[in-house]
Parts: C-alpha cells; sequence; structure tokens
C-alpha cells in the first residue's frame, strides 16, 4: 500500500516538474507563466502591481488563448527599462508607474492592433521618448525606412499619454509613425515654454483632445493651434496664465476649454475666448486672483451650455451683461446655459439679468457666497429659488445663506422662500437701525431748521424794503435830540 502512494506522488511530482521552468528573475517560465501571475480574461490581462521586473518573453505568452484583440494593464510594476513587447494583438497598453526611465528602440515595433498607450507616472526624459521606440525593426538604428520596410505599424494608435513625466520638449518627428493620434496627454511635464521643435511636431498631427494641464505654462506662442482645425477640448489647467491667451482665437473649432487653476486678475471683453463661438463647456475655476469679470467678457459664445466659475475666494463682482452680446441686428444676446455653477465665491447677489431665460437651466450651484438679502435679491427668493426645488436642487438653496444685513443674517434662501419673506433695501436699514439718542439730535436740527427759515426770511424781506434803514434814522434823530437837551 505505501509503495502504490509513493509512486503516486513522485508521478504527480514528475508532472509537475514537467510544466514549471525558472528564469533568472524567479518566475515561472511555463506555457501558462503569463496567467499563474496575472489575471487572466478573454480580452483583458491584468499584471498590474505584481512587483514583476521584466516584460514577459514571447515564448511566454504561447499558450495564451487570445481570441482577439487584447487589452494588456502592466501598470505598478519596476520594470525600469522597457525592452521589446511581444508581438500581440494589444489594443490598450498600461505602463504607468512602472518607474520607466528608460525605453528601448523599437519596443513597440511589433504591435500592429495598438490603439491606446499610456506612459503616464514615469521618469521619462525628452531622450527617452525619441520616434525611435515606436518604430518597427527595420527602420532602426537611423529610423529611415528599409527597402523591405512594412508600413508604419501605428496606424491604429489614437490615444498616447506621456503624462507626468520629465519632458521638457517634444522631440522632432516623434508622432510620424501616428498619423491618425486624436488624444494626447502631457499633462504634469516641465514644459514651461513651447519651443519652435515641439510646435512642429505637433503640427503632424490632427488632435480632438490635448492636455497641457500642470505644465509650468506662462504662454502659448502664435500659430501653435493653427493648424489644429479638429481640435475639441484643450485642458490648460493649473498653469501660470494672467490673461486668457491670444492663441486660443486659432482652436475655432474647441468644444471644450478647462482654463481652471490659473492666475486670472480681471476678465475683460478683449479676450480671445469671444472668437470660440463653438464653445460648449468652460471652467474657469480656482483662480486665486480673480476679482472682476466684465460686462461682454464671456459674450459671443453662443454654444455655450455649461458654465463653472466656482472657488474663486477673491471674486466679488460678475457684471449682469458679463454674458451678453449684440447680434447683427443689434438686439442683446445671451446663451441657452443649461448648466451655470457660481458657487463658493465672494460674490453677493445673483443677478437677474445674467440669463434671458432661466427656466432652461437643468443643473446649477449658487452655494457658499457671501448674499447680501436685501430688496435688491428679492427675486432670488421668489423665481431662484423654486426654479432650484423644480431641479430637484433644493439642498443648494439651504446652502445660500445670507451674510448681511443683520436681522436675515444666517438665513439660508430657503428659509426666506418658506416664510415669504419680503427683503427690504440697505439704505432703509441703515436708516432704521439709527439709536434713538441720534435720531432725536436729528429730529431736533430738522425742527429747528424749519422754525428758524421762515424767522430769517422776514428778517430779510424788511432789510430789502430798508425797515432798518428808517429804524437806524429815527434811533439818530432821537441821540441828536438828547443832545440839544443837553446843552
Amino acid at each position: 500500500m505505501e509503495y502504490c502512494v509513493a509512486i503516486v506522488f513522485l508521478t504527480f511530482l514528475c508532472v509537475c516538474l514537467s510544466q514549471i521552468e525558472n528564469d533568472d528573475t524567479g518566475q515561472p517560465t511555463n506555457t501558462n507563466v503569463v496567467c499563474s501571475v496575472c489575471t487572466c480574461e478573454q480580452h483583458y490581462v491584468d499584471c498590474s502591481g505584481k512587483e514583476i521586473k521584466k516584460m514577459f518573453q514571447e515564448e511566454e505568452w504561447a499558450d495564451l488563448n487570445v481570441t482577439g484583440i487584447l487589452n494588456l494593464d502592466f501598470s505598478g510594476n519596476p520594470l525600469n527599462i522597457l525592452y521589446k513587447v511581444p508581438d500581440l494583438p494589444i489594443s490598450k497598453l498600461n505602463l504607468s508607474h512602472c518607474e520607466l526611465g528608460d525605453i528601448v528602440d523599437g519596443a513597440f515595433g511589433e504591435l500592429e492592433e495598438l490603439e491606446s498607450l499610456d506612459l503616464s507616472q514615469n521618469h521619462l526624459s525628452t531622450a527617452a521618448v525619441s520616434k525611435k521606440i515606436f518604430a518597427a525593426a527595420l527602420l532602426i538604428p537611423d529610423g529611415i525606412p528599409s527597402p523591405d520596410a512594412p508600413k508604419p505599424v501605428f496606424s491604429n494608435m489614437r490615444n498616447l499619454s506621456l503624462a507626468y513625466n520629465d519632458i521638457h520638449a517634444l522631440p522632432k518627428d516623434i508622432f510620424m509613425f501616428m498619423p491618425d493620434l486624436r488624444l494626447l496627454d502631457l499633462s504634469g511635464n516641465p514644459l514651461s515654454l513651447i519651443d519652435q521643435v515641439t510646435m512642429v511636431a505637433l503640427s503632424d498631427i490632427k488632435l480632438t483632445d490635448l492636455s497641457l494641464a500642470s505644465c509650468e505654462l506662462e504662454s502659448l506662442p502664435e500659430g501653435l493651434l493653427r493648424r489644429q482645425r479638429r481640435l475639441k477640448r484643450l485642458d490648460l489647467s493649473n498653469n501660470r496664465f494672467t490673461t486668457i491667451p491670444s492663441v486660443l482665437g486659432e482652436a475655432v473649432n474647441l468644444v471644450a476649454l478647462n482654463f481652471d487653476r490659473n492666475s486670472l486678475t480681471n476678465l475683460t471683453e478683449k479676450t480671445a475666448l469671444l472668437s470660440l463661438n463653438k464653445l460648449q463647456e468652460l471652467r474657469l475655476c480656482r483662480q486665486s486672483r480673480l476679482q472682476f469679470i466684465a460686462a461682454g467678457a464671456l459674450g459671443g459664445l453662443e454654444s455655450l451650455t455649461s458654465l463653472y466659475i466656482t472657488n474663486n475666494p477673491r471674486l466679488n463682482t460678475i457684471d449682469p451683461g458679463f454674458l451678453t452680446w449684440e447680434d447683427e441686428h443689434e438686439n442683446e444676446q445671451t446663451p441657452q446655459l443649461e448648466e451655470l455653477y457660481l458657487n463658493n465665491n465672494n460674490i453677493t447677489s445673483i443677478s437677474s439679468e445674467f440669463l434671458d431665460n432661466w427656466h432652461q437651466l437643468k443643473r446649477a450651484d449658487f452655494s457658499s457666497n457671501p448674499y447680501v438679502c436685501d430688496c435688491n435679491n428679492q427675486w432670488m427668493v421668489e423665481v431662484l429659488v423654486p426654479l432650484l426645488f423644480k431641479m430637484d436642487l433644493g439642498g443648494i438653496t439651504a446652502n445660500m445663506i445670507c451674510k448681511k444685513p443683520s436681522d436675515v443674517r444666517g438665513l439660508s434662501f430657503e428659509a426666506l422662500q418658506l416664510t415669504n419673506r419680503t427683503l427690504v433695501c440697505a439704505e432703509m436699514e441703515e436708516i432704521n437701525s439709527v439709536p434713538a439718542p441720534d435720531m432725536a439730535i436729528l429730529l431736533g436740527v430738522m425742527i429747528g431748521i424749519f422754525v428758524t427759515f421762515p424767522i430769517v426770511l422776514v428778517l430779510v424781506i424788511l432789510w430789502k424794503k430798508g425797515y432798518f434803514q428808517k429804524w437806524r434814522k429815527v434811533k439818530a434823530d432821537e441821540t441828536d435830540y438828547e443832545d440839544d437837551d443837553a446843552f
């Protein structure tokens, strides 16, 4: 019996050993090695965060049951250097957070099906992302096609993220193998100043989405967007712009602009925004220095449907006509907004003139502002608050709090509306709040004026008629008579 058990055990051990070999990384190299380390599904392989130090070799993928397009997530592994990625039908490849500082030439050269590549959150420099890493083997080392070279393999590439690396400029011709690239994310790179070489590199592609967020930019060069006629979405958030860049006027087909976290001070009507008549979404949030938005500053944005102006701690004035412009017949127009967010600013009122038709709004937020609840804001109680309730946004009205005057300080607009409160003007409150002693003094002065004025008037009339001169003459004659009697 013991002999049979031993045979069974040895047979089982031999079978296991025949399927497992170890390479120099200590990882198993059997035909199922990938799925023994990673999570494998029909079209998805998740190898993220497995402490893998080297990309699996081509033979290690041999028995992987790939029946179609594959999505491969290799993020969060300490690769440091990326060698050749195996020839697989990979559509999406995630290599973010892999501590990559170098990529060998031709690393992606076999990925003919690749549509999306994420190289974000690594240590890649300008030199590390040259065009050669995307070139097929027959194009290396000089990057010039040989007579036997195939056509560029990245004809399917649509999305490329190089975000949060150490790229100061884009190398020339980096996108030469990606003629149909649509989305490019360069956010978080220390570009500072976009040079001529970078401009040329960008001009080779026709993007729909471009992110230059957190790139330490203070300006954009003229001509940067001149050839980007397909550009729909642009992210310039978290930079150092103090004005709206004039180059935005070149992006005539822009649909969404994110300009959050910059250093705007005053927003006037003379900006490049006025030419963006196809813009649908605009974000101007977290401007730490923004104080004033002038009349017509956002006029002409006839396609605008979503406007975000929030969390600007110094913004205390928004002109009632900041969205207004005149059409060809000199009629005033405002955009047909569906979403309007003006919360967390320093404004004291919401003007009824901001929009022509408030009932077209579907979403809005006006909370957390220091409102002055006087008669000028009565419309907010009677019209705006019921409108917010109708949009199922009643919770917002509870955070619309009165800062002044004193008798309603701390009350919400919801409470004002529910109690049918009629707001009084600040001028009336100031008069009514004068202390009683001061009021008595004021009343005494006014009575004195009304009493003394007729007396003074009578005296002036008598003086003009010579009454006082006659009186002085009579008095003088009496004095002379008394002198004669003395002698």
